[in-house]
Formats: C-alpha cells, sequence, structure tokens
C-alpha cells in the first residue's frame, strides 16, 4: 500500500489548529518539527518562572513543520483549500506531496534505535533489545516524549564525560533533566545522591518514570526548578541552551561548590566562545569538545 505523506509549514500560532485539522480530515498521523531553529525556551525567567497558563503554541517554533500521513485515496486539492479557508491562506507558508510505499513502521522505528555503549562502562538500551550479557551497567531507555536517550550529539558528549570520570560519593545535579538520562547515568556510575530538575511537567513524569523503572528512585531525587531545594553539588550538569545557560551562570556558581565541576552542552560549536567568556568569572574553563556541530564545555569552580 502507498501513503500520501502531505508537508505544511506554518507558524506557532497555527500549527496546533492545522494538526487538528488534518486528524479530523483522516490523517493517520501527523508530527511538528522544526521548520526555524530559534530554542524554545531562551530566557532564565522562562526556564524559572514559566507561568502554569502558558499556551502549547508558545512552546512551538515561529516557523513550524506539519506533516500528516493520509490514506492514497485522500483528496488533497480540495483537502488543501479547505485548510487554507479554516486557517487563512497566508498563514500556510509552502507544501510538500510525497508518495510513501507502506512498511514495517513500528520495526523500522525498534531497528533505528539500537543499545549504545560510552567508554565501555556504561549501556543505554530500549527495552526491545537483548540486554548485554557482559557486566556493563545498562539503563533500560525507550524514546519517548521527553529529550534524551543518547544518540544525541549533546547527550552523548555529556555521557562521555560521566564515564570518563570518577563519581564515587559524589552529589550530582542534572538541571532540565529531560528524560532523566544523565542523573541515571550518574547514579549507577556510583553518585551518591543526584537532583534531577526541569521546567516541563512531561519531562518530569517522564524522568520518574525511566528512574523507577531502572530502580534508581533510592538515588535520584526528581523536582520542579521552582519546588526543588537544591544542595551545593560536587558536579553540575545542564544539557539546555545557549540564552539559559548564560542567564544561568550566578545560579550555576552557587549551586557548584568550590573545585567543583561543571558540564554544559545543548551548544553550537559557533557559540562556545560566547560561552565560555560567560563562565570564566566563575569557573576555570577547558577547551570545548566537539562532535558534529556540537559542544561540550567543562569547568572547574573557582
Amino acid at each position: 500500500m502507498t501513503w500520501l505523506q502531505l508537508e505544511l509549514e506554518t507558524n506557532q500560532t497555527q500549527a496546533e489548529e492545522l494538526s487538528e485539522l488534518l486528524e479530523q480530515f483522516g490523517a493517520v498521523s501527523v508530527s511538528l518539527t522544526a521548520s526555524s531553529d530559534e530554542p524554545l525556551f531562551d530566557t532564565q525567567e522562562q526556564l524559572q518562572n514559566p507561568s502554569e497558563d502558558q499556551s502549547d503554541n508558545n512552546k512551538l517554533w515561529q516557523k513550524t513543520r506539519v506533516i500528516a500521513l493520509l490514506h492514497p485515496d485522500s483528496d488533497l486539492d480540495i483537502m488543501l483549500v479547505c485548510l487554507r479557508d479554516r486557517i487563512g491562506a497566508d498563514n500556510i507558508y509552502q507544501h510538500k506531496i510525497e508518495l510513501l510505499k507502506d512498511k514495517d513502521w513500528v520495526g523500522e522505528f525498534k531497528a533505528e534505535h539500537q543499545p549504545l555503549y560510552f567508554s565501555d562502562r556504561v549501556c543505554i538500551s530500549p527495552s526491545w533489545c537483548d540486554q548485554p550479557e557482559n557486566s556493563i551497567p545498562t539503563l533500560v531507555l525507550d524514546p519517548g516524549l521527553a529529550f534524551g536517550t543518547g544518540a544525541h550529539p549533546t547527550t552523548s558528549l555529556c555521557i562521555e564525560w560521566l564515564a570518563e570520570n570518577d563519581l564515587t560519593n559524589k552529589v550530582v545535579i542534572d538541571y532540565g533533566c529531560g528524560s532523566g538520562i544523565l542523573a541515571m547515568v550518574a547514579a549507577i556510575l556510583g553518585a551518591k545522591k543526584v537532583y534531577a530538575v526541569d521546567i516541563d511537567k512531561q519531562a518530569l513524569q517522564a524522568a520518574m518514570d525511566n528512574i523507577e523503572r531502572n530502580n534508581l528512585s533510592e538515588i535520584i531525587i526528581v523536582g520542579h526548578v521552582n519546588d526543588c531545594v537544591l544542595p551545593v553539588a560536587d558536579i553540575l550538569i545542564a544539557n539546555i541552551l545557549m540564552n539559559p545557560l548564560k542567564e544561568l551562570v550566578s545560579k550555576f556558581s552557587e549551586l557548584t561548590k568550590t573545585e567543583g565541576d561543571i558540564i554544559l552542552s545543548g551548544l553550537l560549536h559557533v557559540q562556545a566562545e560566547e560561552c565560555l567568556d560567560a563562565y570564566g568569572a566563575c569557573f576555570n574553563m577547558d577547551e570545548p569538545v566537539f562532535n558534529s556541530e556540537w559542544t561540550r564545555l567543562h569547568g572547574i569552580k573557582k
């Protein structure tokens, strides 16, 4: 069977309505991805004081790509006319139609996500894979709503640092924990206590589920940034975005003990120098480590 894929570019205000309309018109699935490259959260205020009634539209990109999978007999000409009429022709910037051959979508998804190994000290494995027979500590973590399975360079750069250093009896803060992957890696590598905080409720729920699934609840405390009382840590790790990293320098300095480690990621390589300058007043920063276009920074608290 052949499927039709309709790809539309719109704005953050109309993306959700467009998605709902496509579902009403019979779309088998609808996904939203970035069509512009600005970060979703870029201020400290948004990170630390998110509004409870904040619209979901504010969590989308200024230009958002809406991709719908449709039955082959769908009349796309009529559908496009109806969509433009409902949300305004000016709100659909461009569209593209493709024919997709049917395949085992679930099997293909699972095949793309296999166990990942870091410095022969930790393994991240989806639940559908056979667990390693060797003695390497293994986390079971399935791709989901919250960011972080170890595959993205920003995450793998952070895991590599954790795997290459002694975490025994250390207190660790994972600031912007997403799926909880970095907190869990720290826990299985010997950390005494780990604090995993985020601003996103879905991320916090995903983190709690993953931590419980891996029997790490006694080591890891999960909480909202605004509600969790954080200690001064031996290691603070933050895989977030450039602007909040810059604005959180003072807070991160307060949360990191003297001669403690800070690990920063979520940065493009072109942003490394600017972030190094921001942290240089409080931390002795090392040279950046790169993976593709992404960067990891490490520093020692002065």
